[in-house]
């Protein structure tokens, strides 16, 4: 019996749902929270809402420079292991048949069930990653895996190449960038409108007319 979504351990580390991998995930966004960058996100924040304008890029891209500093994984290298390992399944597809043959082939292997098609799987990639690759004439799809199981990027012919996945990590480390941005940001608003508040109170109070003779 097969079994599939979160309660299969596999699928759950893929999609980032193992109590160890969300444990690893608060602790890397701690570690990406330093002194500095907490500064000068607070500084960005009080800044914009001086604006009056929402996140402005210059902290966006602060947030994604931190976090690709302390908490992304190294996709690098291991995406680039594979995209050989799918250069070498494009070549063992071209050398398969003669290229006069190559449409009935592929009709006659689709009558029988039986598609053309190179599967493998491969453990030992860069930093502990792991991957596995399905690869046919007419299109390749490729997954890189984290040391922990978790799928960290992901390529696909017909969607144009090698896509980044968004690890658990990373979500909660945007996540904790963010409400510290907005905590400071809701902060500056609040001193900024506690002026004209306790303004308009006071021309309340002036206007008010004592009836009491």
């Amino acid at each position: 019996m097969q079994i599939s979504g979160v309660n299969n351990p596999l699928e759950a580390a893929k999609r980032g749902k193992t109590p160890m991998i969300q444990k690893k995930a608060v602790e890397a966004s701690k570690n990406g929270m330093t002194d500095d960058f907490v500064k000068k996100l607070q500084e960005l924040a009080r800044r914009d809402a001086q604006k009056g304008t929402g996140m402005s890029q210059e902290a966006i891209d602060l947030r994604y420079a931190q976090m690709a500093k302390y908490v992304s994984p190294d996709r690098s290298a291991p995406i680039a292991q594979m995209s050989r390992e799918l250069q070498k399944a494009a070549q063992e597809h071209r050398e398969e048949q003669d290229p006069a043959l190559e449409f009935l082939d592929r009709v006659i292997e689709r009558l029988k069930g039986r598609p053309s098609r190179i599967v493998k799987s491969f453990s030992g990639l860069a930093g502990g990653c792991s991957g596995n690759l399905h690869s046919t004439p007419e299109n390749q799809v490729a997954t890189v895996y984290s040391p922990d199981g978790e799928e960290i990027a992901q390529y696909n012919t017909s969607g144009g190449g090698w896509m980044n996945l968004t690890t658990r990590a990373e979500n909660q480390f945007l996540g904790d960038s963010s409400a510290i941005y907005m905590q400071a940001y809701d902060a500056a608003r609040a001193e900024m409108n506690a002026p004209k508040a306790s303004a308009q109170s006071a021309a309340f109070r002036e206007s008010t007319v004592d009836f009491r003779a």
